[in-house]
């Protein structure tokens, strides 16, 4: 999972590395873009503020050195410095222009080949030598405002220095507008050149790329570090993990083993205890019936106790015996159609001789409509038996014992339920009196004797027979144990329940 993890990061890195390197391309055009908008923007508000401002003023005299241009009276621009009308407008144009936010401007007038005013801190304002610098200014002379970028420029600071850079070039044509001369059109009569350094812009633009390449790429692998460390870290709880399951598995076969060991001896110390126990019983049975009129009350008293101890000892191998081969899903269940309500009545009768001796009342709660129940007959009345024997031993004189019975047709299930008004059980106490040999430890419960298995073997019975076993009990007060089973008998539900109470079941 892991080896593909990195292998998953190592393809993400290559992925991040051309999204991110893209992305700041496109940032980058897109800021290069803005500042050429900006420069452009800017060197044209300049030109048109000059061509509102200070060229309207200035225009006739310009035009009047046209026409002598024109005329071939003056050729060399220098010339013109010899008229005195020449330098308001030189000085006019000069105090605006190098108070702009340009690097170089220079004013050039129709058939002439140098600058009539170039700003002093700029030099190479002439167009000779320069044909794309002279094709634009071919455009501007037919009305067209044109800029172009120009690299590698010389750029001069306020002392003199040049540096070499990146500049906008602006050219901007400037028009003769006399309307009381009556002209239909305005001519053309200058053209005003601009450049606006835009070298620390786009470098700028062009380290945007690799910032955001870098950030990108810098936080992807940050990230790319912590989901490593974390993967060690993950692989070392893992491997702790996988090496602790490992012993809890061994653990647990070994529990696993070990309780199969127990459940086959306990079934087979059982199984051999039963011999003995039918061969004392049985021959105490004899002697009672072909010898008690010869014995003595005394020795009638102790053959009694003989019979009685071996009943009582077989009846709780046997319960040993039911539940080691529950625990060892060796038990069966043998279905057969059942009147639930003759079920009751036969369970309650065994219990009567108890229950007066006990001074304790049976009372029963039975619908008068009979309805048949599948399921095991004999593994029920033993249950019913065990149940209700418990209710009677732990009650004390004068308490009762309530059975009650009934049929749900909604959801078509069976509803055993046995309440009695005895010492109850400390909440506490009740998972430990549902534990294989547990009891609650209760004065009460201590006068009785008993394994412990009664309600545990109930509970076993009761769920593989496809049912729910819930009992709930308040000190002094009571305990009620409800069974609830599906009218007919469904295995595959059975092995579900009993899957789920950890007893495997065979029918």
């Amino acid at each position: 999972m892991f080896s593909y993890l990195r292998y998953f990061s190592l393809v993400s890195l290559v992925l991040v590395f051309v999204s991110a390197y893209l992305a700041g391309g496109y940032l980058r055009d897109r800021a290069t873009e803005d500042v050429l908008g900006s420069a452009t923007r800017t060197t044209q508000t300049v030109a048109e503020a000059y061509g509102r401002l200070i060229w309207p003023a200035q225009q006739a005299t310009i035009w009047r050195f046209q026409q002598y241009t024109s005329r071939k009276i003056l050729k060399n621009p220098e010339e013109w410095k010899k008229y005195e009308e020449f330098f308001p407008f030189r000085d006019q144009s000069l105090n605006y222009l190098e108070t702009a936010p340009v690097t170089l401007a220079a004013i050039y007038t129709k058939d002439t080949e140098g600058s009539i005013i170039l700003s002093t801190r700029a030099t190479g304002g002439e167009l000779t030598g320069d044909a794309h610098s002279r094709a634009l200014y071919d455009r501007a002379l037919g009305g067209e405002v044109v800029t172009r970028l120009r690299p590698d420029t010389p750029i001069y600071d306020a002392q003199g220095q040049a540096r070499r850079g990146t500049v906008l070039q602006l050219f901007y044509p400037l028009l003769y507008r006399v309307e009381a001369a009556g002209q239909a059109t305005a001519p053309i009569i200058a053209v005003l050149q601009l450049q606006y350094d835009i070298t620390q812009p786009l470098q700028d633009a062009e380290k945007l790329q690799y910032y955001i390449t870098g950030s990108v790429i810098g936080l992807f692998l940050l990230l790319i570090t912590v989901l490593f460390l974390s993967i060690q870290r993950a692989e070392g709880i893992i491997a702790k993990q996988h090496e602790l399951n490992l012993e809890l598995t061994a653990a647990v076969a070994a529990a696993e083993a070990e309780n199969r060991d127990k459940a086959q001896f306990l079934a087979n110390i059982s199984h051999e205890l039963r011999t003995p126990l039918n061969a004392i019983i049985g021959f105490s049975e004899i002697l009672k019936n072909d010898l008690s009129m010869q014995l003595a009350n005394q020795q009638r008293e102790y053959l009694e106790d003989i019979h009685g101890s071996g009943k009582h000892l077989l009846s709780l191998i046997n319960d040993i015996l039911d539940y080691s081969k529950a625990e060892a899903g060796k038990l069966e269940v043998d279905v057969s159609e059942i009147d639930a309500i003759k079920m009751v009545k036969n369970s309650l009768r065994l219990v009567i001789p108890r229950a007066e001796q006990a001074q304790v009342t049976l009372m029963e709660d039975l619908p008068t409509k009979h309805f048949i129940l599948q399921t095991d007959a004999k593994k029920l009345k033993q249950v019913l038996l065990n149940i209700l024997s418990n209710a009677v031993k732990f009650t004390p004189a004068g308490g009762e014992v309530r059975i009650s019975c009934w049929h749900n047709p909604e959801t078509d299930k069976v509803t055993f339920e046995i309440k009695d008004t005895g010492v109850g059980i400390a909440q506490k106490d009740i998972a430990r009196v549902m534990t294989p040999f547990g009891q609650a430890d209760s004065t009460l419960a201590r006068r009785f004797e008993g394994t412990g298995l009664g309600l545990p073997l109930s509970k076993k019975f009761v769920e593989i027979m496809g049912g729910t076993f819930t009992l709930t009990s308040e000190v002094n007060k009571g305990t009620t144990v409800t069974m609830v089973f599906p009218r007919m008998f469904d295995k595959e539900a059975a092995s579900k329940v009993a899957m789920a109470a950890s007893a495997p079941v065979s029918v």
